[in-house]
């Protein structure tokens, strides 16, 4: 009860320091004004490539699991609630919304589920690092960058094999959890063309959702394409740290603004723009989470949502 406390405390406290930061540094009138230069028709683009990274979530559900078509509304609403808790609690906390939710509305085992979300965010991590790198090296040499693609192509041909050595490691102990957790894992979809749709349903999730962010920091700033795409993949990867201040704030700002000091860019441009995504991410995520339960709502053969 006191660490949970003590963690609330903290992540309350980050998110002071951040809004007294961000006034005294760029000024919150002013950053909230910036956007009035954005060009309605791009900021219409980029929020349709946002929703349809949250789309392309629920479609992996479908085949991952290989759900009925005539469910998808319930397969959007419960990705687009797993995405919103994501962003807003700490720690990745919000996983666990994902194998009850889908428990509750596909009667789904939570072993089950819980091994499919591992395999998620093992693609994921492996497609957002991939495509940043490729987008990167490519601002340098376009064959060292398909090179490196050719590379990660192999190393997702030897993920099934991989696996099996996961697996095998499991059985070694005799603990019934961890064999029932060895069964689960073992019937992962990790092979032929399951896992080929898969796959290319999680590298379209990111290209969406990165399209969509490097649209917003490459108009709000004069960031360059490589300063971008570091700063922008950075910022994700830091919800997997321990702290966070409430809905991420101000470790998915540190995370951006130490990205992109890499390349010797001024401190205060780096902040205003990464406070800017920030909010346009959370913004969509309650979006997308509106659009989600209304379809729900609305689909005569939904499970009725609260």
């Amino acid at each position: 009860m006191k660490k949970n406390l003590l963690k609330t405390g903290i992540s309350l406290l980050i998110l002071v320091i951040t809004l007294v930061v961000v006034e005294t540094q760029i000024g919150w009138i002013k950053l909230l004004t910036s956007w009035e230069g954005f060009a309605p028709l791009t900021l219409a683009l980029l929020v349709v490539l946002s929703l349809a990274s949250n789309v392309l979530r629920a479609v992996r559900i479908k085949i991952s699991f290989e759900l009925p078509l005539n469910r998808f509304s319930d397969m959007f609403y419960l990705s687009t609630s797993h995405n919103l808790l994501n962003n807003l609690l700490p720690m990745r906390t919000g996983e666990v919304a994902f194998p009850v939710l889908i428990k509750r509305h596909f009667s789904i085992g939570l072993l089950e589920s819980g091994s499919h979300l591992l395999l998620y965010r093992l693609l994921d991590l492996v497609a957002l690092l991939s495509i940043a790198a490729v987008l990167i090296i490519w601002q340098y040499s376009i064959p060292a960058a398909l090179g490196f693609a050719l590379l990660v192509m192999l190393g997702l041909w030897l993920f099934d094999r991989a696996k099996g050595l996961g697996v095998k490691l499991l059985c070694c102990f005799s603990h019934s959890k961890l064999l029932k957790l060895a069964d689960a894992i073992e019937a992962l979809p990790t092979r032929g063309h399951h896992f080929s749709a898969i796959v290319i349903t999680t590298y379209a999730i990111w290209m969406t959702k990165l399209l969509a962010f490097l649209g917003v920091v490459l108009q709000l700033s004069e960031l360059t394409l490589a300063q971008a795409v570091t700063s922008v993949a950075i910022a994700d990867l830091s919800s997997i740290l321990p702290i966070h201040g409430v809905a991420g704030s101000g470790t998915f700002e540190a995370a951006f603004v130490l990205a992109g000091k890499l390349y010797g860019t001024d401190t205060t441009a780096l902040l205003t723009v990464a406070v800017q995504l920030h909010l346009f991410l959370l913004l969509m995520s309650f979006v997308a989470w509106g659009l989600g339960w209304l379809i729900a709502k609305l689909s005569p053969r939904a499970v009725p949502v609260s």
